[in-house]
């Protein structure tokens, strides 16, 4: 049975969220009941929870955030079933597109998402690396500032993000800082905090890199910072070069809820 998740299902989540194998720390119990819960979906069997899907709606796109399934219910089907489940409350909701992001190496899970019709949108990597290489990488002048309410459309249309993605890390109480050119143009965006690191990062070109590291270290408390760099293949060579620890790579797909 697919049916909406509860507060008392955190238990069940925690322990799926484990299975993802990211760095991102479980989130809490407080953010599970009072945000989490009501945009997941779990498939029950007899009391048990064998997984679960996350999405939620951004202007008139949905995105899946994680959909996961315990390792005894792998190949029966319950993702399929989780998937279409999201995919009804979306279209319902008048959503009629949606995106979501996969381990490029995660095959079982790209085979599912193609057959439901999504198709590769674009490429993000995840680094790690120590502030004391910051100073070293490319850097050219541009105007840093923190991102109100008022800036979101623009730095959306101008860096390519989707609709509403910046009121998104807005309410995860992230820093974000953007950076303008000389015109005024939109050149940068990240939303950093302490747990995720700066996700998502993206920079109109490879040499704004150390600009927009050097806007987020006075906010940094550590001697490291991850950084999810979007769709910049450019970028991704520049952080390789410079020593940054590539940990992962995310295949970010797109399709139709007809």
């Amino acid at each position: 049975m697919i049916r909406g998740a509860t507060a008392t299902d955190y238990t069940a989540y925690a322990k799926l969220f484990r299975e993802l194998a990211i760095a991102e720390p479980t989130p809490s119990y407080e953010r599970w009941a009072s945000e989490l819960a009501r945009g997941t979906l779990v498939a029950d069997r007899d009391g048990r929870v064998e997984g679960y899907v996350d999405f939620y709606a951004l202007s008139e796109a949905g995105h899946i955030r994680n959909l996961v399934v315990s390792p005894e219910a792998r190949n029966s089907g319950v993702g399929a079933e989780l998937m279409r489940a999201a995919a009804d409350r979306l279209r319902e909701g008048g959503i009629f597109e949606w995106h979501l992001s996969v381990k490029q190496d995660n095959t079982a899970a790209i085979r599912l998402y193609e057959k439901l019709g999504f198709e590769v949108e674009h490429r993000s990597t995840v680094f790690r690396m120590p502030w004391s290489i910051a100073g070293a990488l490319p850097s050219e002048p541009a105007i840093a500032s923190e991102v109100s309410p008022g800036d979101d459309d623009d730095l959306e249309r101008e860096l390519d993000m989707l609709s509403g993605r910046v009121a998104m890390t807005r309410r995860r109480n992230a820093t974000l800082i953007q950076l303008r050119d000389a015109s005024c143009a939109a050149a940068g965006f990240a939303a950093y905090d302490t747990g995720s690191g700066a996700s998502p990062f993206r920079v109109a070109r490879p040499q704004l890199i150390g600009t927009l590291l050097a806007a987020l270290r006075p906010h940094a408390t550590g001697p490291h910072i991850q950084i999810v760099m979007e769709d910049c293949p450019a970028c991704t060579r520049v952080l390789v070069e410079a020593g940054a620890e590539l940990r992962l790579e995310l295949l970010h797909y797109r399709g139709r809820l007809a």
